[in-house]
């Protein structure tokens, strides 16, 4: 792990002051459950005092360049996984249309670090854009012509993005992330790290999310009582 980058993460994941959460959650671009997570994470910040950091895990490394076919014969077990997920996505009030193909992920992975080191807002925008592109519109995430343009949409400079991606300067920093989250027994997505101290896998109901953070948030505020007493 490069140094900068473990000093970044290293801060990224310290504790929130007391009084706050802070939400480390571990996601690809491709991985419906991270996308359903999302709205949910997006719901916790609005009802909570809780701070989300995304960080990128890449889920499937040996997809290749182009991508593969994600097509699901009609009564499969792949097909009613389909189904549920659309349903899922209603539920929660976003669109879901299911991808046609398996997109490699790298370049997303690597463009959203590039846009975390360039402005917070940026980030958070294209974070969203990169979901929005590969789960509604149906866009091939692996193009660089596909992630450069989503980048430029947010406000990025979309030279300076490609120069980054073609010279593969994020590259160590999202490896670095995913060592970080495999030291710590974190093994796919989407992971949600509140505080240091407990870890929810998968894209559990809001309600899960909703009592973790208040049984957390008052565990704090005891603790703080406690130490001050």
């Amino acid at each position: 792990m490069e140094t900068n980058a473990a000093a970044l993460i290293d801060t990224l994941a310290a504790p929130a002051p007391p009084g706050q959460l802070r939400i480390l959650a571990f996601s690809d671009y491709i991985c419906p459950w991270c996308y359903i997570g999302l709205a949910r994470i997006e719901r916790l910040r609005q009802e909570f005092p809780v701070e989300v950091i995304w960080a990128p895990y890449e889920l499937h490394p040996e997809t290749p360049a182009e991508g593969t076919s994600l097509a699901a014969a009609p009564g499969s077990r792949r097909a009613a996984m389909y189904a549920l997920l659309t349903q899922i996505a209603a539920d929660e009030g976003i669109a879901l249309v299911v991808p046609r193909r398996l997109s490699n992920s790298r370049l997303a992975l690597e463009a959203a670090e590039y846009a975390r080191g360039q402005d917070p807002g940026a980030f958070e925008a294209l974070h969203r854009a990169l979901f929005r592109a590969y789960f509604v519109e149906g866009r091939d995430l692996g193009a660089p012509e596909t992630v450069l343009a989503l980048g430029e949409a947010v406000g990025l400079d979309r030279t300076a993005l490609a120069q980054a991606l073609e010279e593969r300067r994020y590259a160590a920093q999202v490896d670095a992330w995913i060592g970080w989250a495999r030291e710590r027994g974190i093994g796919g997505t989407p992971t949600f790290l509140f505080d240091g101290r407990f870890a929810l896998t998968g894209a559990q109901e809001y309600l899960v999310f909703a009592d973790i953070a208040r049984r957390l948030l008052a565990r704090k505020a005891s603790d703080g009582f406690a130490a001050a007493s």
